[in-house]
């Protein structure tokens, strides 16, 4: 079903508008979060926002349909980094980390719609994103499929070891957060938190090295702590190491 006449929020014309998923659905159905009518649970802590069930994900009118399979290609090359394919090469499988060899352009347009429509979604579970300024600077990037440089709108990608029986089945946005003054937003999908730096730029060289690299090297931080815990003392190290930055 489409919703006739309306602006896609990506290309801006008036077209007929796709149900989108803010959330790619294959984050639901790899965490088996569907029943068998593809429905799942919402749970909010405001007794008056709960749902007990919602269907095939939390969608929006959001798109048009050439726009909806522009996403739909990075969803399905970013499906098969996250949860494996024989194509994806791994250089590094450690306790602390896992690296692999990936297409820059494709994963990293996927990182930026990612941010991108949580942060413009009118949905209640998405609200605490604010992308500001940047908003219309990413959809230019993704409607024009430029991903930029590596620090631009850089994502850091952790996977906590702790905990895993809970946070490996959930879906939920965790607001914004700063580190290095820089406004960042984080989520937690199936057990994997994405830390946005909301910036063109990144202060300190270890910040940098932490996001998807140019080359195509892509990193996930294995932690065995509570990833705010960890956000905060990348914060602290971070300020520490730069002290003029904030003078």
């Amino acid at each position: 079903m489409t919703l006739k006449n309306a602006e896609c929020q990506l290309c801006h014309k008036s077209e007929n508008l796709c149900n989108s998923h803010i959330i790619p659905e294959f984050f639901y159905e790899q965490m088996k979060l569907y029943d068998n009518k593809h429905r799942f649970n919402v749970l909010s802590t405001e007794p008056a926002r709960h749902r007990p069930t919602e269907q095939k994900g939390i969608r929006e009118r959001l798109l048009c349909k050439q726009c909806e399979g522009k996403l739909s290609a990075w969803e399905n090359y970013a499906r098969r980094v996250l949860y494996g394919d024989e194509s994806i090469r791994i250089t590094t499988n450690k306790p602390k980390v896992i690296e692999c060899t990936i297409d820059y352009k494709i994963f990293k347009l996927f990182q930026l719609s990612l941010l991108w429509r949580v942060g413009i979604s009118n949905q209640d579970g998405f609200s605490s994103v604010k992308l500001g300024e940047h908003g219309d600077g990413l959809r230019r990037m993704l409607f024009d499929e430029t991903p930029g440089s590596t620090e631009s709108y850089g994502c850091i990608i952790l996977y906590s070891t702790v905990n895993t029986e809970i946070t490996s089945n959930m879906i939920h946005c965790m607001g914004m957060s700063k580190v290095d003054s820089v406004e960042c937003a984080r989520l937690l999908l199936g057990g994997f938190f994405w830390l946005f730096f909301l910036s063109e730029s990144a202060i300190d060289p270890r910040q940098k090295e932490l996001f998807l690299q140019d080359s195509g090297h892509l990193r996930i931080l294995k932690i065995n702590q509570d990833p705010n815990d960890y956000i905060k003392k990348l914060a602290f190290d971070l300020y520490h190491s730069n002290p003029k930055k904030f003078e």
